[in-house]
Formats: structure tokens, C-alpha cells, sequence
């Protein structure tokens, strides 16, 4: 009795809404926004220019719903939701979450290449401008200071301006993050740094690890 063949099972391929999403995020971080056009964003995925329109009003949509998903997983690794509100208690817990926020931003391909369109729009967009500060300047600053106020409080960080100490904690990790985008095949020898400057840190300003 001959076996009956097994029906194939196949991935279905990605909703031509996906492609599109992803496309344009491709060639948002390679090119910029402004110097991407519509029918660049359309040809890529082998459909004409006009056909975009039926999934999004405009290259803005596109834009939009890029920027919501990549916040969204930005703010909820950062703790910064009520969902999963981030607590700090000792030099071990602040090492691991910052070298896992760092692991987070340049590994998570969405997020490496809003930061890197942001980067390209900064000096064009005004808007491009406040969103790249927020997420490199303030969501930071908000983050780290908080930890660092409730650190000195407990007595376990030397009492000196928790602001001053976010910035000193972030900056030269948010360079670090910057470095990496540029040589990515560097990771590992950056990761490195990112380590020695988190150690030297909680030598410099830790009472109680």
C-alpha cells in the first residue's frame, strides 16, 4: 500500500502591509526619510509606486506606524511603562540592566534602524530633531536619575547631584551605542568597554555594592 504523501506545509509569505513597513524602514536607515520616495519604498517589494496607497495614506503613515512600534518596544525595555516599572537596588542589578538596555539598542534591528534615520534626519526635520533627543537625551536623563536618586537615598551611592550622575553613567554608553552602529563588526571589543566603564563606575561612586 503506497504511503499517501503528506500535505507540504508552507510559511505563508508576509501581508504585503509587512513588507512594505519593512521596506521602508530599510531604506529610511540607509538613505533618510526625505531622499526615500514612495515608488523607491513600492518598487523594492516589486509592486508599482500608485499600489502603496491602498495600505497606507503616505510615506508619513509609514513613518508613523514605524515610530509607535519602535517606541513601544524602546519604553518597555526601558522600564518606562506602568506595566513594568524599573527598580534598581544594588550595583549588580544597575550593571545588568544597563548592560542589557545596551544589548537591547543595538541588536534589535528595528530599533538600530530608526536610531540610524534618525541620526540622518536630525539636521533636516525639526521633528526628527525632538524625537532624536528624546530618545537619546531625555528618556535617559528621566530614567537614570530616578535610579540614582533612590540609590543615594538608601545610602548606597555617594549623595552627590543624581542628574549629574545619570549623565555620567549614559554618556559614554550612548557613544558606545553610536560606535557600534558605525562598526558593527567591532561588538564585541565595544561590549568590552561598555563593561570597563560600568565597573569603574560603581568603583568611583558606589558605597555599598
Amino acid at each position: 500500500m503506497a504511503k499517501q504523501k503528506q500535505a507540504e506545509v508552507k510559511t505563508p509569505a508576509p501581508a504585503t502591509k509587512d513588507r512594505l513597513v519593512d521596506a521602508a524602514l530599510e531604506l529610511f536607515s540607509q538613505k533618510g526619510y526625505s531622499a526615500t520616495s514612495v515608488d523607491e519604498i513600492a518598487e523594492s517589494i516589486g509592486i508599482k509606486g500608485p499600489n502603496l496607497y491602498k495600505y497606507f495614506k503616505g510615506k508619513e503613515a509609514l513613518l508613523d506606524m514605524l515610530s509607535d512600534m519602535s517606541d513601544e518596544q524602546y519604553l518597555m525595555q526601558m522600564g518606562m511603562v506602568k506595566a513594568s516599572p524599573i527598580k534598581i537596588s544594588n550595583a549588580v542589578e544597575l550593571k545588568a540592566y544597563a548592560i542589557g538596555q545596551f544589548q537591547f539598542t543595538v541588536s534589535n534591528e528595528k530599533v538600530s534602524k530608526m536610531r540610524k534615520m534618525c541620526t540622518i534626519e536630525q539636521y533636516r526635520s525639526e521633528n526628527f530633531k525632538k524625537q532624536t533627543t528624546y530618545h537619546q537625551i531625555d528618556v535617559l536623563e528621566h530614567t537614570f536619575t530616578a535610579i540614582f536618586k533612590d540609590l543615594i537615598a538608601e545610602g548606597k551611592v555617594k549623595d552627590v547631584d543624581p542628574e549629574t550622575l545619570a549623565f555620567e553613567f549614559f554618556s559614554p554608553v550612548s557613544l558606545l551605542v553610536q560606535w557600534c552602529d558605525r562598526e558593527p563588526d567591532r561588538k564585541d571589543e565595544i561590549f568590552k568597554r561598555v563593561e570597563r566603564h560600568i565597573d569603574f563606575f560603581i568603583d568611583t561612586y558606589f558605597i555599598e555594592k
